[in-house]
């Protein structure tokens, strides 16, 4: 028995490879998958963004990819038409765009994490719905895979039975809700399961897998067998039972790696960010990062009310594609004299842009256009009503220099002082 496995670990016969360094699909008995993502399809270290926020790829990587699904779809057909099978959890779909040139012109595409598979099969990708739930009400008894739906597992996504009529439902949810799906395709037999696996189910899915293939001689192994050990066996239960809490340990410490990593990479909105669910809240952490008090004003007009030694501010918060106008002050002094009517509190104001959001760093505003970050009136105007103008660009730069610990506590209180006394364009990076 040969098993390709792809981002799924814990089945016996099973080799695991991504979709690069793998042999051809007609190598192997059957295909296990789990596609998670390009990252864990292609490998890691192979996908190359031109923006990871939003799932852009570089243009030779994008084409690359696309290349090699191609090429890969074909082989799923092939192992399929000798009898083979495929077996894929079922993620939700997603989306990573790139451009490439044709006849001289910039074009746009993208590629999913189901462009591995045939078309005919590819396209039932787009009815996958997200969707988290542990709820399997029915199993196809009869089908080879039971047993290991049986375990129950739980699931983020599913297919409308309206729109698999004609797969196999193999497990359900509320009548309506296809959690796992099977179909015949040429001699052999192509399978969506629920997305959760453990590896210790492995061993379970391989047994369904064989004999989804057709091998008869397969007996269940009676309880009374499983306490006899052949020579060595005891050992070797010690060593995999070691090696899988190690298994464990290092899947708990990549999953917090990759949230530092996250959580490092979410400054970077910062640069090129606009919005209340994106730049308005990592400007208000980057604040709070400085020393200021910042609190979250999420029914009210401002953007977050900030204070320290040096007095109490309103944010107005903006990205734009291009300049940063007037408008943009004159809601944030409406909202002071609303702030100042209610509280009968004296309160100033901070502006914070991220102007010409789109363009790159050194290209802002962009060369010759004649442009301003901030409009000349909106400068003036700030200076006139002792309002300081921050750019989160410079924000950026301070919460780098905070991370590497090249900031003191003296440097940030002097900060806050400029933030708090300034007026006007406020450059915080010399």
């Amino acid at each position: 028995m040969k098993i390709l496995t792809i981002n799924v670990r814990g089945i016996p016969s099973g080799s695991s490879y991504d979709l690069v360094s793998a042999n051809v699909f007609q190598d192997y008995d059957a295909v296990v998958v789990n596609p998670e993502s390009l990252d864990t399809l292609f490998g890691h270290n192979r996908i190359i963004y031109y923006n990871r926020e939003k799932n852009i790829l570089t243009t030779e990587v994008g084409t690359i990819l696309s290349n090699l699904n191609n090429v890969r779809s074909e082989q799923v057909n092939g192992l399929l038409g000798r009898g083979g099978v495929v077996v894929c959890f079922m993620e939700t779909i997603k989306e990573y765009n790139y451009e490439y040139t044709f006849e001289g012109k910039k074009q746009k595409t993208h590629i999913s994490n189901y462009d591995w598979l045939p078309h005919n099969i590819w396209k039932l990708s787009r009815a996958i719905v997200y969707g988290k739930g542990e709820t399997i009400d029915y199993i196809n008894s009869g089908h080879p895979f039971s047993e290991y739906l049986n375990k129950r597992p739980s699931w983020t996504s599913y297919i409308n039975t309206e729109d698999c009529k004609s797969w196999m439902v193999l497990a359900s949810a509320y009548g309506t809700h296809a959690l796992a799906i099977g179909k015949r395709v040429g001699l052999g037999h192509i399978i969506l399961i629920p997305s959760y696996y453990h590896y210790d189910n492995g061993e379970l899915l391989e047994k369904c897998i064989i004999k989804l293939l057709g091998d008869k001689e397969i007996t269940s192994q009676p309880s009374w067998a499983k306490a006899i050990f052949m020579p060595g066996q005891e050992d070797l239960v010690t060593k995999i039972t070691q090696i899988n809490e190690q298994i464990s340990s290092f899947e708990k410490e990549r999953q917090s790696l990759r949230d530092t990593f996250n959580k490092l990479e979410r400054w970077k909105y910062l640069l090129y960010e606009k919005g209340k669910h994106q730049l308005e809240p990592v400007v208000r952490e980057a604040l709070a990062l400085i020393g200021c008090n910042v609190e979250p004003q999420p029914d009210k007009d401002s953007d977050g009310l900030v204070s320290c030694d040096y007095g109490t501010a309103l944010l107005e918060i903006v990205g734009s594609k291009g300049t940063i106008r007037i408008g943009k002050l004159g809601e944030l002094i409406k909202n002071m004299g609303n702030f100042i009517a209610e509280k009968d509190i004296q309160v100033k104001g901070i502006l914070v842009g991220n102007p010409f959001c789109e363009d790159t760093l050194n290209n802002r505003p962009p060369k010759d256009s004649q442009k301003e970050l901030f409009s000349k009136e909106l400068i003036e105007s700030a200076e006139k009503q002792s309002i300081p103008v921050l750019l989160t660009t410079d924000l950026y730069q301070i919460v780098c220099n905070i991370l590497k610990g090249e900031i003191s506590e003296k440097y940030k209180q002097s900060l806050q002082e400029r933030i708090f006394t300034g007026k006007g364009l406020i450059r915080l990076i010399h």
